[in-house]
């Protein structure tokens, strides 16, 4: 029986998938882990890479069209056989002993229903990785700029969490999902990815119904990832502002309904879009 499924969505994934898997498979000696890889229909050379890799388990899926992150990921989790499972950005490179840990710790809790390993920049720094749930009073503290001027206040920077301490292994609501394990009898419990989420935002939503249903999250401090943030996002980022924007009006109108406030969310969306890919543009030309 397989005793973890490590889930990876590419597209244009070529400079960074090799490193990637090489730590999964060095990860897993002495451990059954399948490697199943959805590829998003990438123009470089990503799936090629992929099927040249020697590793008896791994298994890979190349749509025709980019199908967005949530519902390849979705593809992923239906073509999974293990007992838990591992979603994993291909922009990460596991220390050793990462899926062992984090395997053993959901199979000798059972109130848990998923856990996250601690994020690393590449300089080996640590990266920000937990956030709270967002709401509308915490989008204020956004657009407001308080929570730029004040990060590490428990008010104003409430959502990001740049006070949190990670220091010791925590309960949290929602850690980042580049690597993120969770076992499959929660899933089968609350449902797969929703798919109403293109890219963003469907991580938030998957831990936030994790905890609703009565399971805790709990970030462990011992095994460490290096993450190369944003690599398929700024390959075509001022679409993927867009897709955000998108995507986070459809989250505060799953779980936070109210039409005058939702309304507020969007007009100040639109203003931080336009700001965001002028700031881009010119910085980029």
């Amino acid at each position: 029986m397989i005793d973890v499924s490590v889930l990876i969505v590419t597209w244009n994934s070529g400079e960074v998938i090799n490193a990637c898997i090489d730590t999964i498979i060095k990860n897993s000696v002495g451990l059954p882990v399948e490697i199943i890889i959805v590829d998003n229909n990438s123009s470089d050379n990503t799936f090629d890479t992929i099927n040249k890799i020697k590793y008896s388990d791994l298994h890979t899926y190349q749509n025709r069209e980019n199908t967005g992150f949530t519902r390849a990921m979705n593809q992923a989790i239906k073509y999974s056989t293990g007992k838990n499972i591992l979603l994993l950005n291909p922009d990460t490179i596991l220390k050793s002993g990462v899926i062992e840990a984090l395997n053993d710790f959901l199979n000798s809790s059972a109130e848990y229903g998923a856990c996250a390993p601690l994020m690393l920049n590449e300089e080996g720094t640590l990266q920000y990785s937990v956030r709270s749930f967002p709401d509308y009073l915490k989008m204020f503290w956004e657009f407001s700029l308080l929570a730029y001027i004040f990060p590490k206040s428990k008010i104003f920077g409430s959502w990001k969490m740049q006070y949190f301490a990670y220091d010791k292994d925590t309960d949290v609501n929602q850690p980042m999902a580049a690597a993120l394990m969770v076992k499959r009898e929660t899933v089968e419990a609350i449902g797969i990815m929703d798919e109403q989420f293109n890219m963003f935002f469907s991580d938030v939503d998957l831990c936030k119904r994790i905890i609703d249903s009565g399971k805790k999250i709990r970030l462990l401090t011992a095994p460490k990832i290096i993450h190369k943030h944003g690599e398929s996002i700024y390959k075509d980022r001022v679409r993927m502002i867009k897709v955000w924007n998108k995507d986070c009006i459809k989250y505060f109108r799953k779980f936070h309904n109210n039409p005058v406030l939702l309304l507020w969310l969007k007009i100040n969306l639109k203003i931080s879009e336009i700001i965001r890919i002028i700031y881009y543009k010119i910085s980029n030309s």
